[in-house]
């Protein structure tokens, strides 16, 4: 692991009834890794009214990754086109 690599990252909720929500602040080294992470708790959270994807597009306008300083988005994982 080297120090360099890290990227504070946060995750943006941006749902229907246009309220945004941005999680707590964390590090991370594998953008990938992260954004899986991410989506399987969405998964389980959402189990209940079919997965993630399920609730997506029931209730969410858009989740990306952002950086945690600045909030600009790093990678979208939901977008609603």
């Amino acid at each position: 692991m080297n120090i360099k690599d890290l990227i504070n990252i946060r995750v943006l909720q941006h749902d229907t009834n246009d309220q945004i929500r941005i999680g707590m602040a964390y590090p991370i080294i594998d953008l990938d890794k992260a954004e899986k992470d991410i989506v399987d708790n969405y998964e389980k959270k959402t189990a209940w009214c079919g997965g993630f994807k399920a609730a997506c597009e029931k209730y969410y306008q858009r989740i990306a990754i952002v950086r945690a300083d600045t909030l600009e988005v790093i990678r979208p994982i939901y977008p609603n086109k």
